[in-house]
């Protein structure tokens, strides 16, 4: 018996991508000095997103 019967509207798998990814250009900046960019785990200024986890939800 047939457990995943292919209808008409079934796309095969093998037409499927896996994934799809957007990268968007990047300029170049000066990046930080190594004592700083290790404190924020990136050397790129760009790239410096700070995590903000439970101090953005108000309590």
């Amino acid at each position: 018996m047939n457990k995943n019967p292919q209808t008409k509207e079934s796309i095969p798998a093998g037409l499927l991508s896996l994934a799809m990814a957007f990268v968007p250009t990047q300029e170049f900046d000066t990046p930080y000095d190594p004592v700083l960019a290790f404190s924020r785990g990136t050397i790129f200024p760009a790239l410096d997103k700070p995590f903000l986890g439970e101090e953005a939800v108000p309590q």
